[in-house]
């Protein structure tokens, strides 16, 4: 199970830019070291900081919107497609748990990485991490204990539902919060580099017994 942002694709500048592009419709000055930290908030929560009145109204209305026209800052971690490419051969189930809305995974989500997943639980499926319930969702959709379930991601919050689901908690170190953050909230295993995806999921399966069917 993976998350997407910050373990598949790093959407951290086209975010950064639709934020900016909205607090300059609204007519806010806008300060780029506080632009910076914002991104790591909820967009609403970001928009909040950065001044523009009525944040909400202006998620809902024209977030989406902005945020297309920002998808050509999105990078996409290609070593993470090719392990996961890896593990769908070695007959892995795949799923994303993702807190962004489902209409914004048609620009999100590579082609190649819809065609290796099963299921993708969006933001509108669960309530948000830390809460369990997306990754709980995903693995009664692969039919997957979760005790025999990987859940990648990038964040604190990623640990804690991973934690919270009972599945084994796999930190991204090349993501948002970053290896030592992950380290102190107790992730189960830490992967250092995007290349290193495949390679180490499959040896934690065999070293805890074969966890997934392949």
């Amino acid at each position: 199970m993976f998350d997407l942002d910050g373990v598949i694709v790093d959407t951290r500048a086209a975010i950064r830019e639709a934020l900016r592009a909205l607090a300059c419709e609204a007519g806010v000055a806008i300060d780029p070291d506080v632009l910076d930290a914002t991104v790591l908030l909820s967009p609403v929560d970001a928009l909040r900081v950065l001044g523009v009145s009525d944040a909400h109204r202006v998620y809902n209305c024209d977030y989406d919107e902005a945020l297309s026209l920002a998808i050509g800052e999105v990078r996409v971690f290609d070593e993470v497609v090719s392990g996961m490419a890896t593990l769908a051969k070695s007959g892995i189930g795949l799923g994303i748990v993702t807190a962004q809305a489902r209409s914004r995974l048609r620009y999100l989500v590579p082609p190649e990485v819809m065609d290796l997943v099963a299921v993708v639980i969006a933001h509108e499926d669960a309530p948000a991490k830390p809460a369990p319930d997306g990754i709980l969702a995903a693995c009664a959709h692969l039919r997957v204990p979760p005790e025999r379930t990987f859940f990648i991601g990038d964040r604190t919050t990623d640990v804690m539902a991973g934690r919270a689901a009972g599945v084994i908690t796999v930190g991204a170190s090349w993501g948002m919060a970053g290896a030592a953050a992950l380290r102190r909230e107790g992730v189960d295993v830490l992967i250092a580099a995007p290349d290193q995806v495949g390679p180490v999921v499959l040896a934690q399966i065999d070293s805890r017994g074969g966890l997934a069917d392949r």
